[in-house]
């Protein structure tokens, strides 16, 4: 499947608990800038860009909160809000999480949806169109066309 835009989530699946970058996320990141990328997160504006600064990764120009919807994950408003904002239809979002919640809020968004397990069992992703075991790894699946289309 190709896709014109990448919506990561933030806390699990670019920043641990702690805030510091998850393995691969920075290079990653640094990997797709001039793409269609996105920061979809239920935490506010002002905690994502901290956690972002804390973590050393880029600021995305198109990043939705929980000050930008009116309901936060599992509902889909987040990862619409994103689609919009690109001028994509949903289906052509793919969805990074590593939470069921974020799982179901990018499928409701009609989006496919990647999970990152991070050492857990997949059964917690059943509804992700596809799982990778770490951050790293979806980053060696990946790739990038020269027109910024993505393919997994």
């Amino acid at each position: 499947m190709e896709y014109e835009a990448i919506l990561f989530d933030l806390f699990g699946t670019l920043v641990d608990d702690e805030g510091r970058a998850i393995e691969g996320a920075v290079e990653l990141l640094r990997r797709l800038q001039g793409q269609n990328v996105a920061l979809v997160t239920s935490c506010s504006r002002a905690l994502a860009l901290a956690l972002l600064r804390r973590a050393g990764l880029p600021e995305f120009e198109v990043l939705v909160t929980a000050d930008d919807v009116a309901a936060n994950k599992p509902a889909p408003d987040g990862y619409v809000a994103a689609a919009k904002r690109f001028e994509l239809a949903p289906e052509r979002c793919l969805v990074v999480e590593d939470s069921p919640q974020g799982i179901h809020a990018g499928r409701a968004a009609g989006m496919d949806v990647v999970a990152i397990l991070r050492g857990r069992e997949g059964s917690f992703a059943a509804s992700a169109t596809e799982t990778f075991a770490t951050l790293a790894r979806f980053a060696d699946a990946l790739q990038v066309d020269p027109e910024g289309r993505v393919r997994i």
